[in-house]
């Protein structure tokens, strides 16, 4: 039986997953509230719904990949939400970064109504809008699982059983802490680097060469080359306040779980606070051309 599949949230990273799926020949159907992303895949052969109920009514399974828990909240359990349009049976897989505890709390009540949820971590380790290149890390049932399987492999360059509900998240939001932090390490290496006359290029080629290298350095190096440039820092508030916190979305749900396990995280807690524009200094004018 050939699975059909919706899509809810169709920006950057849904639109890579979304062609994945109709690459592999999945019968695909999607909404997002942005028209324009939405008649992009559509272009790619998708069709599109007028609600996140009819998109769960047409189809076995949808994936969710919207931004955080209140915008997955409203997409599952608003007006014409996903859970309006559910029978027994159905699929929620859950891809957006909401930490593994979201998942177990939905994964329950999904037992009341007789709809099936699991989770995936979704990352790559390619700087690239490749489809069919992420990894991922999934987690729930493995009945579901393994139902939803040519899915994950049309979508996944690599793909992990995670285990229990929520795992997927959990083993995404460890890898991001590494990420994060190991880019704002790198980037301050790198200001100490400029400040010194060395040549950037040639810092991201020795680090790759020696026992500073990792995928971040290499990353950095692959879009230096490709002549794309990092977004720079915001300079301090011109009022004295404190700085901006230099930490995003999935930091915080790392530091979240890292609290609710009694784990000890210095160097995350270090970042709460960083003053990102010493770090940044002449590394963000090198960015900038200055």
């Amino acid at each position: 039986m050939t699975l059909t599949m919706g899509f809810v949230g169709v920006g950057d990273i849904g639109n890579v997953m979304a062609r994945s799926i109709l690459k592999a020949g999945i019968p695909l159907t999607v909404y997002d509230l942005n028209k324009e992303a939405v008649n992009k895949v559509v272009a790619e052969g998708a069709t599109a719904a007028d609600s996140c109920r009819e998109l769960m009514e047409v189809s076995d399974a949808v994936i969710s990949m919207v931004r955080d828990i209140p915008q997955t909240e409203e997409v599952v359990f608003g007006n014409n939400g996903l859970w309006e349009g559910a029978k027994e049976g159905s699929i929620i897989i859950l891809s957006s970064t909401i930490g593994p505890y979201y998942p177990r709390e939905l994964y329950e009540k999904g037992k009341e109504k007789g709809v099936r949820i699991i989770d995936i971590g979704v990352t790559k380790n390619i700087p690239t809008n490749e489809i069919g290149q992420f990894t991922l890390m999934v987690s729930g049932d493995n009945d579901v699982i393994n139902t939803c399987w040519p899915v994950f492999e049309a979508m996944g360059r690599k793909v992990f059983r995670a285990g229990r509900i929520g795992n997927g998240q959990a083993y995404k939001l460890v890898n991001n802490m590494v990420a994060f932090n190991m880019g704002t390490v790198i980037h301050e290496c790198l200001n100490v680097g400029l400040k010194a006359g060395l040549d950037m290029k040639m810092m991201l080629d020795v680090m790759e060469e020696g026992t500073g290298g990792s995928w971040m350095a290499n990353s950095m190096r692959t879009r230096l080359e490709s002549g794309m440039r990092r977004i720079p820092p915001p300079p301090l508030p011109a009022d004295g306040s404190p700085p901006p916190q230099f930490i995003n979305k999935d930091q915080v749900l790392a530091i979240e779980m890292a609290e609710e396990l009694g784990a000890e995280i210095p160097v995350a807690r270090l970042m709460e606070n960083l003053d990102e524009s010493k770090v940044y200094e002449t590394y963000t004018k090198y960015m900038r051309g200055e």
